[in-house]
């Protein structure tokens, strides 16, 4: 099969290097492309002065993962000859050197088969990565064997529901060519989970191969724990507001959001992340309604009126939260 890797990188060059170095010791041969989103600290230049050779787009603006990516994936299949396969690598990979050939040989064996993830670990060896799984229902995601020591204890290929977009080898032929990725993620988070989910509702399946192994040093282009949380939180509301059904999003999601909420909406992170979140999903929701539509015709008016007022039942419920907890302090400094 034809294989492409595309490394996206943004102001991390050292990491770049070290990926690039991976690939390029890897067993069969792959076609690399590195796709860099618009990075401030000299990267691109320092790209092509180590790789003159090498295949380089360098976009305007910081397009997130999911545009970045989607640049990427456009310009290999606009090739004369595009590839069958294409591997998304993140910057702070570093792969075995069997690792892409593993990642793809799923692909060769089974047709129904759309995407293949890999066994990740920490620098310390520890597992990161041996499949997806979502805390139901408030879609929690949780990196299976996260954090165990590798003792062989994930070393069985099975299919499962999801897989990281760290490291993900996807067969072209299962991809919307208009829009792999959905940018409405952007800049990060959930874009993976939600093309994972899009491929097995068109009746594809997902591969998670513990042969494939790679290191990833994780969290370099978005340090801050507060903005990562945002935009995790964020990606999490766009993934159930376009996937779970009504029903589900109302009886199930919403009672367990309200809880968590009461719980958490004054932690300095999580409460101002998920303020935030929930602001921002009320104001991107008739883009959310109209990704939703591509996937549920039988979306109402009704339907939607009620997605809509979950919302905002979510930021009314920490407005109240905040209330309580400042009527609460007042009553005790003027008890005390």
């Amino acid at each position: 099969m034809r294989v492409a890797a595309i490394v996206l990188s943004w102001n991390a060059s050292e990491a770049v290097f070290a990926c690039l170095a991976s690939l390029f010791q890897q067993s069969i041969p792959v076609q690399v492309l590195v796709v860099d989103n618009a990075s401030g600290d000299g990267t691109p230049a320092l790209i092509a002065q180590m790789y003159p050779g090498l295949r380089l787009i360098c976009n305007e603006r910081n397009l997130g993962f999911a545009g970045g990516v989607n640049t990427g994936i456009r310009a290999l299949l606009a090739d004369p000859e595009p590839p069958e396969v294409i591997v998304l690598l993140n910057q702070d990979t570093e792969l075995d050197e069997r690792c892409i050939e593993h990642l793809v040989a799923p692909l060769e064996v089974d047709s129904e088969i759309a995407a293949v993830g890999a066994k990740i670990h920490y620098p310390d060896r520890t597992i990161q990565h041996a499949g997806v799984t979502l805390e139901w229902p408030r879609a929690i995601v949780r990196h299976i064997g996260w954090h165990e020591p590798d003792n062989g204890q994930y070393d069985e290929s099975v299919e499962c529901d999801w897989v990281t977009g760290a490291a993900l080898a996807l067969r072209v032929q299962a991809l919307d060519p208009a829009q792999p990725f959905d940018e409405g993620f952007t800049p990060a988070y959930f874009e993976d989970i939600d093309l994972c989910q899009r491929l097995r509702r068109a009746g594809w399946k997902i591969v998670y191969n513990p042969a494939a192994t790679l290191v990833h040093h994780e969290s370099l282009s978005l340090p801050d724990e507060l903005q990562r949380s945002c935009y995790y939180n964020r990606g999490r509301l766009r993934f159930i507001f376009k996937h779970y059904s009504i029903d589900t999003l109302l009886n199930e999601f919403i009672p367990a959001e309200l809880a968590h909420v009461q719980q958490h909406a004054l932690w300095p992170i999580e409460g101002h992340a998920l303020r935030w979140a929930y602001a921002e999903t009320l104001l991107n929701f008739s883009a959310i309604l109209a990704s939703r539509r591509q996937l549920d015709s039988t979306l109402t008016p009704t339907g939607e009126e009620r997605l809509v007022a979950a919302i905002q039942d979510l930021i009314r419920a920490q407005a109240v939260a905040y209330w309580q907890n400042t009527h609460r302090r007042a009553d005790w400094m003027f008890n005390h």
